[in-house]
């Protein structure tokens, strides 16, 4: 990933000069995915952020062989497993690619020695963590005061993009619906 490239992805978290982006793609690794290829296996410790450049990565746990959808990042998103991260303990979800992906994958390890020097990485670091608990706090919120139906319309309205690119079936997960009631959602306009 070039300056520029990074930059657009960093400004609306914060603005970083040019050698503290220099710095970041030092720590970040490029990863091409194909579509159900793992970044993170539930049992494994997340010790990363991830970037999309292209595609999505569907972030899903396992429930009595059944996969229950929680998270979809899109081009120009970020994610990890904040618990996993931050206890270092092993991960109850897993991330994978939802479609063929390119992905930056940050190795924060890689630069924290580094923080007295770059502190606005340490920011960013904090800014980029309080963003994905954001995301998650309205997912969560969402999913407690909303009737399915309510649920679906707030997608529709706030996150098309979710709706043209995951199947029914992961929508219907991530709304905690069957498909077939999801198929009677859709129907009443």
């Amino acid at each position: 990933m070039d300056h520029n490239t990074l930059r657009v992805y960093t400004t609306p978290i914060l603005e970083l000069t040019d050698d503290e982006l220099s710095l970041l793609i030092n720590c970040m690794q490029r990863r091409e995915l194909k579509k159900g290829e793992l970044l993170l296996a539930a049992g494994e410790v997340c010790r990363t952020f991830y970037l999309v450049e292209q595609g999505y990565l569907r972030t899903w746990y396992d429930k009595d062989g059944v996969q229950i959808n929680l998270h979809f990042t899109f081009e120009g998103e970020s994610t990890s497993n904040l618990k996993s991260f931050l206890h270092k303990q092993s991960s109850e979800v897993n991330i994978e690619a939802g479609e063929d992906a390119v992905v930056s994958v940050f190795h924060v390890s890689s630069v924290a020695e580094k923080f007295g020097e770059y502190p606005n990485i340490m920011r960013f670091i904090r800014r980029l963590a309080l963003r994905l608990l954001v995301a998650s706090e309205e997912y969560s919120d969402l999913f407690k005061v909303s009737t399915p139906t309510e649920r679906y319309r707030y997608i529709e309205k706030n996150n098309p993009r979710l709706l043209q690119r995951i199947s029914l079936s992961q929508m219907a997960s991530y709304l905690g619906v069957t498909r077939e009631t999801l198929s009677r959602i859709r129907g009443k306009k």
